[in-house]
């Protein structure tokens, strides 16, 4: 897809100044450089006017004033892993990115916070967590090159999301440079807090429409004793997804309990070479963590309850290194996908947990109905899945099909009491359709938070929801 530039508002005199601002080095304008920030890991491909690299909060709210004074489009962007359109330069205009302010800033063991910049890479922030006995929770998928940052500004979840929560759950204060360059903190190392709104909180999730976050103060917990790893086997999906329900109502809460389907095996397995059963139509990967006394009693309820629900095989990791092949399968098969078609398309609807083998038999029938293959991969344990459809995208008839499997997906999901989103965001690729969701109040109530924090529309602008 052609990437185009669909305004034209930054003039020589604004580039020079932001020259000025960040530095010549840090400023880019050659039209191969801006070809490669004008998409994120969606399709849509729209080029920046210019793209810069910010290292300090009083540059971000100088080029904020900048933009603000010229009506200019700024888009904030950490490694762009967005799978939502969240981070594509819809309008032009100038392309933030902030992945140069990426410092552990403090690491405070005595009340369990840490301070960092927004370009810091999650999987960076955990390699120096360990060796202190402690880790950050949230773990996308991507957290070997996704950002603090941008997992902020999507309210990012992971694998072990299920028991522990997501981003929201652990960020205690921000520092916040506004659309017009006003610098606001919210929060701070406090565990409580209920001074008024929680503005925290509405910036986390917020997909960079409101604010750019420069300084981010989250929540550690110490590294667990210990920990076992499970593979289940089934030769039904929908059994995987009965025995997912059945786990959580026995009071069981593992770490993690991720579900994927024949297809994605598959693809996983000519990657990564784990071991998985190739001819399995479903596989739970299940993880608990805690007192190592402890565990051995939750490793046999489940196993019980897996062989119960048809379970064929339930596999005991022995070794770290046959978990780590398990979690390399994982966290790789949205990538080992394009040895299967050149393009994808991939949602994280999100529905109540006992309606997940509802949810997982539609997929199915949907991928029959537009003769279009339709991997599920899932946060099974909250419900979280995420068809992915394969396509080509040079395709005209594919694409058609498509957006109509992903409409029906869509309203599949909001049927079962679901969500469009768990977990990527809304972005440009869901915007149209979050008024499926949300009533005529809601929409109006969101646009006018929209308005109040950006009334130019600058940030981000077309994203989550359209404002004039």
């Amino acid at each position: 897809m052609t990437a185009v530039i669909e305004s034209k508002k930054v003039t020589p005199e604004i580039i020079e100044q932001l020259r000025q601002i960040v530095g010549k080095s840090e400023v880019l304008t050659a039209q191969e450089d801006l070809i490669m920030y004008a998409y994120d890991a969606t399709l849509p491909e729209h080029r920046p006017e210019v793209v810069i690299f910010p290292h300090t909060v009083e540059q971000v709210s100088a080029v904020m004033k900048l933009a603000s004074a010229h009506k200019v489009p700024v888009v904030p962007r950490g490694a762009s892993t967005n799978l939502s359109g969240g981070t594509v330069p819809m309008s032009g205009g100038i392309v933030m990115t902030l992945t140069k302010m990426n410092k552990i800033l403090e690491i405070d063991q005595q009340n369990l916070t840490a301070t960092v910049e927004p370009g810091l890479i999650n999987a960076e922030f955990q390699a120096a967590l360990t060796p202190l006995g402690l880790f950050y929770p949230p773990d996308p998928a991507s957290m070997n090159v996704c950002t603090m940052g941008g997992n902020v500004a999507e309210n990012a979840g992971g694998p072990k999301c299920l028991k522990y929560g997501v981003t929201r759950d652990y960020i205690l204060g921000l520092e916040v440079v506004l659309p017009n360059g006003d610098i606001l903190h919210t929060g701070g190392k406090v565990m409580k807090n209920v001074t008024g709104y929680d503005l925290t909180r509405l910036f986390v999730g917020s997909e960079g429409t409101l604010g750019i976050v420069t300084k981010i103060t989250v929540r550690l917990l110490p590294v667990v004793e210990a920990k076992r790893t499970l593979l289940a086997v089934y030769d039904e999906v929908v059994d995987a997804g009965e025995s997912v329900s059945a786990i959580i109502a026995q009071g069981i809460i593992p770490t993690t309990l991720e579900l994927m389907d024949n297809l994605l095996i598959n693809a996983a397995e000519d990657y990564a070479g784990a071991g998985l059963p190739r001819d399995a139509q479903a596989i739970l990967l299940i993880e608990v963590d805690g007192y190592d006394v402890a565990l051995d009693r939750q490793v046999e309820a489940i196993i019980k309850i897996c062989k119960e629900n048809k379970a064929r095989e339930v596999r005991l990791a022995k070794t770290q290194a046959e978990v780590d092949k398990l979690w390399v399968a994982r966290r790789t098969v949205i990538g080992a996908v394009a040895r299967i078609r050149p393009s994808y398309d991939m949602q994280d609807v999100t529905v109540p947990r006992s309606m997940l083998p509802l949810a997982i038999k539609a997929m199915q029938e949907i991928s029959k109905k537009y003769n279009i293959p339709i991997g599920v991969l899932a946060h099974a344990g909250d419900g979280n899945f995420h068809p992915l459809m394969m396509f080509d995208q040079r395709n005209k008839d594919e694409l058609e099909r498509i957006e109509k499997a992903r409409k029906e997906i869509f309203d599949k999901a909001l049927e079962l009491n679901g969500t469009l989103s768990g977990e990527h965001g809304i972005g440009n690729s869901k915007r149209e359709y979050l008024k499926y969701e949300y009533s005529p109040e809601m929409m109006a109530i969101t646009k006018g938070v929209k308005k109040l924090f950006d009334p130019d529309n600058i940030l981000n602008p077309n994203k989550v929801v359209a404002v004039q």
